[in-house]
């Protein structure tokens, strides 16, 4: 499915993005790029999340609405309030003294056999590992409450379901939530049975679903609404048997920010320090040019790099991209080419972490297809029932549909935490994304389009990696004298490693030669030499640097940086 996106067409213009840097509001801007663009407006009103570094205080709040603010949602693991003010008062609210940061809320929309057998998860159910007892909270549209897969007899899986959407309706009324959370944990019990020859299953098929509602029936919210919901999802991680480890974030919006400013990316990584392994998707705007027929295969070309969306630039969360099957082969699996490529706008963090299934993905439908989303694409995504079932019937089966999508890839993903901390509940979040990362397939030679290489279940839970600090995915340097990116070997953030697969490479990583230790990545182990980290030599002709260089002809700060968004993106996908 499209990647849910927070989004604003504004901020996909080269002039917008150079307003990141401005000191046009103040010699030290306050406000995010979002803003930045709103602060000459006269009229209208916009919604805005404001942080104080103690928290918003009732005297710091009277004069919010002093200003003419309507504060709707306290957020206090941001130490931020959320609310409606004139445009016209921006300024003026940027120069009250208490003001630390403000970031517009804006507003979110939406961005098998496949999934399961290029994943290698029925290996690992073949050991016992299909996530039980561990609790996924799916962050989404809402999760479909009766369908079959997600019962254990008449027992539901999903067991709680906060609402943060605001929108009076029950269930999922999108069908973006149930199709994530189907590919988490779906049991294939409504496609099996003696008339079944296909079954279509989830990657931790006996995980608990926790359904964090934060979209409306289209598949829209807030910003804040997505910090609420995390809130809640850490007070109650341990509470009424929610066992909340992991987290799913099949969301995003374009980088306005620095992951350090941006109050999505704070929330997220308080789940992340409060112990929860957080998984989110890349983006679907990793095209410079798209294709988009009704029913017909929709690829484009050009990669376009730097499109990334937030909270997957936070280097702490798991960043996932999408891959499409090809001949039924997984390692000839190739790049779907919507999703998005690294390094991260503003901060250049290496992303995305892994890449997993995500392209023409079937999972649960929800309500019987009365959503959105099957309302409006039954004739092209819906599955009929003699495609996986021996009946004479062509009708729609209404209990599964088509999406993709980095959408659909990081709940794959987010199944694969769940079977690892099922094998070993103490694991960190780090260490979860180490072995991840470690594991990989090392099939492909840019690590920022495949990150670390294809998700490998099997071989993720055959690691005994452990990590000694955070597993902060890198900032790339520009160097001063080549122009080429490097990756920071400062940040030493795994640790003393010990392992016999290198995160980005085939070479075995030692204490002597540890990825992220003392040793220089770019002296003789040079990450394009011999030994590089990513698995290849990485030469000019594929080099992010290259010919498709950051910050040459097709830089993704230059003409060519407005990301491609679209709509069928997530419909029709790829062939």
């Amino acid at each position: 499915m499209r990647k849910l996106k927070i989004y604003r067409s504004s901020l996909l213009t080269t002039t917008l993005l150079s307003l990141i840097t401005s000191s046009s509001w103040g010699q030290a801007p306050k406000t995010d790029a979002f803003l930045q663009a709103r602060r000459t407006q006269s009229s209208g009103w916009t919604s805005v999340i404001v942080r104080s570094p103690q928290g918003v205080s009732a005297a710091e709040e009277a004069q919010l609405k002093a200003l003419g603010g309507d504060i709707y949602r306290h957020l206090p693991l941001v130490h931020s309030v959320a609310l409606r003010i004139p445009a016209r008062k921006l300024t003026a609210l940027s120069a009250l003294a208490f003001v630390e940061r403000l970031s517009a809320d804006v507003t979110v929309r939406k961005t098998d056999e496949f999934t399961v057998g290029h994943s290698g998860a029925d290996v690992a159910w073949s050991y016992g590992f299909k996530g039980t007892g561990v609790g996924v909270a799916v962050l989404d549209s809402g999760v479909a409450p009766l369908h079959p897969d997600l019962l254990d007899g008449l027992k539901s899986r999903i067991v709680s379901s906060p609402d943060f959407a605001g929108e009076d309706k029950a269930g999922d009324p999108c069908g973006h939530g149930s199709h994530v959370a189907g590919i988490i944990a779906g049991d294939g019990s409504a496609s099996s049975g003696t008339k079944a020859f296909r079954t279509f299953y989830g990657i931790a098929p006996e995980a608990k679903i926790i359904n964090v509602r934060i979209l409306d029936h289209n598949g829209e919210g807030k910003v804040s609404n997505a910090i609420a919901a995390i809130q809640w999802v850490i007070t109650n991680k341990d509470l009424n048997g929610n066992n909340i480890r992991v987290l799913n974030l099949s969301l995003g919006h374009e980088v306005g920010e620095s992951y350090k400013t941006d109050p999505l990316c704070l929330a997220v990584e308080a789940a992340w320090k409060a112990g929860i392994v957080v998984v989110c998707a890349a983006g679907n705007e990793g095209r410079l040019n798209g294709v988009a027929k009704l029913g017909q295969p929709n690829e484009g070309y050009g990669s376009n790099y730097g499109s990334i969306t937030s909270p997957g630039n936070d280097p702490y969360v798991i960043t996932v991209g999408a891959v499409k099957n090809n001949f039924n082969s997984r390692l000839l699996d190739q790049i779907a080419t919507y999703s998005s490529r690294g390094p991260s706008r503003i901060d250049n963090v290496m992303k995305p972490d892994l890449v997993a299934p995500g392209n023409r993905v079937i999972s649960l439908n929800s309500a019987l297809g009365y959503n959105t989303l099957s309302q409006a694409y039954a004739a092209t995504n819906a599955l009929p029932w003699n495609t996986y079932l021996n009946v004479g019937s062509s009708d729609d089966s209404l209990r599964y549909f088509y999406l993709s999508g980095t959408s659909m890839a990081a709940p794959v993903v987010a199944g694969a935490a769940a079977l690892l901390l099922q094998k070993d509940s103490t694991l960190t979040p780090d260490t979860v994304k180490a072995r991840l990362m470690f594991s990989a397939d090392k099939l492909w030679s840019d690590p920022c389009t495949y990150g670390a290489g294809l998700l490998n279940i099997p071989a993720a839970l055959g690691q005994s990696v452990k990590t000694t600090v955070a597993a902060l995915s890198p900032p790339l340097l520009k160097s001063g004298t080549t122009g080429v990116m490097l990756v920071d070997p400062n940040r030493a953030i795994w640790g003393a490693v010990g392992s016999t697969r290198a995160i980005w490479g085939v070479q075995s990583v030692t204490s002597y030669q540890a990825i992220w230790g003392v040793q220089a990545i770019w002296g003789v182990q040079a990450i394009w030499g011999n030994k590089a980290i990513w698995g290849f030599t990485v030469n000019s002709t594929q080099a992010i640097w290259g010919n498709q260089a950051l910050w040459g002809n097709m830089a993704i700060w230059g003409t060519n940086s407005t990301a491609a968004d679209l709509s069928s993106t997530a419909i029709f996908g790829e062939s």
